[in-house]
């Protein structure tokens, strides 16, 4: 890097999880395979890789009870991988070609892992790191290297090529005060475990941000993206001063948890969670959530196997317990577009506009049927509501009422407990289902207004394309208007009406989306007490500025 001892330095990644820590850096020196690995005979080597796949998991396991609760479902995932018969198959093959047990898993991963990073859909290009995690875990135990690559004594921020999930929870929270990585992405999961945790982290720091971090004192800005090695005093002293005034407004936040978020002006509002699994909702309770206004299903489907109704039911059974008697809107499995489905999913041209969320289950009724005969029965244990994903038309929501009939009609003749009194509503996420809301509104038991999809379609850009994000506006006079169709269809029929986008955690829109009569607003959990003191502050919205 070529700077003088005691000359600041100004560092510009990407901001992968918010807040600011100032303190020495710690790197990370990924260990390397050597030179002395010793060869046995193929059987001797494939005993000892399926003894080191046993241990292995065996250590996921205790890194799965480590995690938070939200961050379980990573390291599941990666023993998960450790049975995948593809990759299994890769390995041995490669043992049975003589290259011994750990050079295999190596060139098994990076064929995986090259596989993986070729899929369009951001959400498993990530897991390429779990799978790469995973498998150095097998090939360290083969090795006889230590497993657990970050040790440290002290509180520091972590800087590596990479971060890992498990290097995260490999040690105690306090200890690590940031994370900033030279590659990496926001969208991956070690990002997502230092959001959970309240890391800061940047990642995309460059190579030559590693040469000579390691032992400087750094100040990092999880917010921008920006780090200062070596800062000066004044920066220092700015950054210390920063961190004390969000330690107090974090503070003042808390102490909402258990308020009624309720306007200036008097108008009550409901404010929901957006969630993935029971861990979500526990952390949602715990912010003082007023339920759960978007349970994303097909979430359980990304491990690459096909759960069953039974596995199904104690899903959603334990979403319900951790609700804790709150309501749970549950999305029936929205798959395709960017929720890509090995062995579900079609390989589409246009995969937003093709066969995804009901019209895939319409046409897959072993999806379908299974996943209502669990939520059915599911619902004698709480207070759920199932919610059809993609809906553009009153005959599309007639046809998946029929698939519940029929599921109802199966119950009883198997003699099993359900309910019959479950509300079904439908996502307003189309145009078309905006246009129609009048019609469709008599039909079903509430409406949820994604506005992620209905900005999407309404603007003609697709929003997980870079090239047309100018053209994806937070918010505009035309989805406005087809919002407000929505909201006077549901209250002439006298239903609820939620927004559960991601517009919804922007409190300016969230006031605005109050003042148009929404009631129910839900977000991700980390925006709830934040739009809570906005609304809680704020005075009623300029409704002719709706482009914010």
């Amino acid at each position: 890097m070529g700077r003088g001892e005691n000359r600041m330095l100004h560092v510009t990644g990407v901001a992968a999880s918010a807040g600011l820590a100032v303190g020495t850096i710690k790197r990370i020196h990924r260990a390397r395979t050597g030179l002395t690995r010793v060869v046995l005979d193929c059987a001797r080597e494939k005993a000892l890789f399926e003894a080191a796949i046993l241990l292995a998991k065996d250590e996921l396991s205790q890194l799965e009870q480590r995690a938070d609760s939200k961050d379980k479902d990573i390291f599941l995932f990666q023993r998960v991988m450790l049975d995948d018969k593809g990759l299994l198959d890769e390995i041995s093959k490669a043992i049975d070609s003589g290259i011994g047990s750990a050079a295999a898993v190596e060139r098994a991963a990076e064929i995986y892992i090259r596989r993986i990073r070729s899929i369009e859909n951001e959400y498993l290009r990530e897991r390429a790191t779990d799978v790469q995690d995973a498998c150095q875990r097998v090939v360290n135990i083969l090795d006889g290297r230590p497993r657990e690559t970050l040790h440290l004594s002290q509180p520091a921020i972590v800087a590596a090529d990479e971060i890992y999930p498990s290097d995260i929870v490999s040690v105690d929270k306090g200890l690590i005060l940031g994370i900033v990585t030279a590659s990496g992405s926001a969208q991956g999961h070690a990002a997502i475990i230092s959001r959970t945790m309240g890391i800061p982290a940047i990642v995309q720091a460059g190579e030559e941000f590693l040469e000579e971090c390691d032992g400087q004192m750094a100040a990092l800005d999880g917010f921008s993206g920006e780090l200062f090695l070596s800062p000066d005093q004044p920066t220092k002293a700015r950054f210390l001063h920063r961190i004390r005034l969000r330690t107090r407004q974090e503070q003042k936040l808390e102490a909402l948890k258990k308020a009624p978020c309720i306007t200036p002006d008097g108008k009550e509002v409901c404010l929901l969670a957006n969630c993935s699994c029971p861990e979500d909702i526990e952390l949602a309770m715990e912010k003082g959530a007023d339920g759960v206004g978007l349970l994303r299903s097909e979430f359980m489907l990304m491990a690459g196997k096909m759960p069953t109704e039974q596995e199904q039911y104690i899903f959603y059974r334990r979403c319900l317990e951790a609700a804790g008697g709150k309501p749970v809107t549950v999305r029936t499995f929205d798959i395709g577009a960017d929720k890509e489905v090995e062995g579900i999913s079609h390989q589409e041209d246009n995969p937003a506009l093709g066969l995804r969320g009901i019209r895939l289950c319409l046409a897959r009724q072993d999806l379908l049927q299974p996943q209502l005969a669990a939520l059915l029965r599911a619902a004698v244990h709480g207070p759920l509501k199932i919610m059809f994903p993609m809906i553009a038309t009153p005959e599309e929501f007639q046809q998946a009422m029929e698939v519940v009939e029929q599921v109802k009609k199966q119950l009883w003749t198997r003699g099993v407990s359900f309910s019959e009194e479950v509300p079904i509503g439908t996502m307003i996420e189309t145009p078309a289902a905006a246009l129609m809301a009048e019609q469709l509104a008599p039909l079903c038991d509430f409406f949820s207004i994604g506005t992620n999809d209905l900005i999407q379609y309404a603007h003609a850009a697709d929003r997980v394309n870079p090239l047309v994000a100018q053209y994806y506006p937070t918010f505009s006079p035309a989805v406005h208007a087809l919002i407000q169709m929505a909201v006077d269809a549901a209250n002439k029929n006298h239903i609820s009406i939620s927004v559960c986008g991601e517009s919804a955690a922007n409190p300016s829109i969230a006031r605005h989306y109050v003042d148009m009569g929404i009631k129910n607003l839900s977000m991700a959990v980390v925006s709830l007490l934040e739009v809570k003191e906005s609304l809680m502050e704020s005075s009623p919205s300029n409704t002719t500025n709706t482009n914010t």
